[in-house]
């Protein structure tokens, strides 16, 4: 059993405001009828990516099981100050909370807020999900995806909690330091993500889909009462590059400009043809942005203004 906060409160439902003004979070907790193990939801960990706190937001509002075993805890913004900003990052420093973990206790806000969720509430539970989508300015084909790690039991958690979410594909890819789900496997917490369409918008089919994982994982991992078949992803990759799953490293944009053409979501290119055209704001040529690899568009700007540096789109092999 884990040894969190939430060992203290009575059966049934519960929400709670944890940590200060600045820092804090609200918490929505649910309390079974018989001991269990623990599952952590949360959206928002990127401010501008809004399918995670709708979907939690909905469950906090109507979900009352009558038959839950064990404890459920949903933290639907998990970066209250990034999300009133509809920004990615943290306006109070700039920094992605994505990128922060493990955290500091006297660090910046950003890193005040990964510190005080992994130690207060990350560290204790049994599994984690994080809720992403492409954000504000990228659109993407929905996928569920986990870290590959050289553990056996923890991987084959990881997979039989991906194939909860049968409607998207499935791309496990190698830790990387300072994300939530990195944090999760140092404090051996099986742990998944999502990633929902995004493009700053809500789209019903996406919001669907995370429900209906929701559910399956709280039967399959015995929450509550009932059978579910878990069948494997008709795509799933597990990607051995260290880097192929930074998807912000792709295909930078030589310079600051336009983007006047762009592959299409979901197309098949081959290396070499060009995905992008950029115009630059001196009025100069058109740059060119050739495909590095051959694959398939799982990852493309939508804002069409860009920084040099900035992801254009993410090729995935297949």
């Amino acid at each position: 059993m884990s040894s969190g906060f939430w060992n203290t409160l009575k059966r049934g439902f519960h929400h709670r405001r944890i940590g200060g003004r600045r820092t804090g979070i609200e918490a929505f907790i649910w309390r079974g009828n018989q001991p269990g193990p623990t599952l952590l939801l949360n959206g928002a960990t990127h401010g501008d990516e809004y399918e995670g706190p709708a979907v939690l937001l909905d469950m906090a509002r109507s979900w009352r099981p009558k038959n839950l075993c064990g404890t459920v805890i949903a933290i639907p913004v998990l970066n209250e100050n990034a999300f009133l900003a509809g920004r990615r990052e943290t306006p109070a420093d700039g920094k992605n909370l994505a990128r922060v973990f493990p955290g500091k206790a006297h660090g910046s806000h950003t890193e005040r807020i990964a510190y005080f969720f992994r130690t207060q509430i990350l560290q204790h539970v049994d599994l984690y999900v994080d809720f992403h989508s492409a954000g504000s300015m990228y659109e993407i084909e929905p996928w569920v995806g986990y870290c590959t790690v050289n553990d056996p039991a923890i991987t084959k958690t990881q997979r039989k909690m991906a194939r909860c979410f049968d409607r998207f594909w499935c791309w496990g890819s190698p830790y990387l330091p300072g994300r939530t789900v990195s944090a999760a496997w140092e404090h051996r917490v099986p742990a998944i993500y999502t990633e929902s369409r995004g493009g700053g918008s809500l789209e019903p089919g996406d919001l669907a889909n995370l429900r209906r994982g929701i559910r399956r994982l709280l039967v399959a991992f015995q929450f509550l009462p009932g059978k579910v078949a878990l069948k494997s992803h008709p795509i799933t990759r597990e990607s051995t590059t260290r880097n192929e799953g930074y998807l912000q490293l792709d295909h930078p944009s030589p310079c600051d400009g336009l983007i006047a053409s762009l592959v299409k979501l979901g197309a098949r290119v081959k290396r070499g043809q060009p995905i992008a055209e950029v115009q630059p704001l001196d009025g100069s040529s058109p740059r060119i942005v050739r495909a590095a690899k051959t694959g398939r568009a799982v990852f493309v700007r939508r804002q069409r203004s860009i920084r040099q540096g900035e992801a254009i789109a993410t090729l995935v092999p297949g």
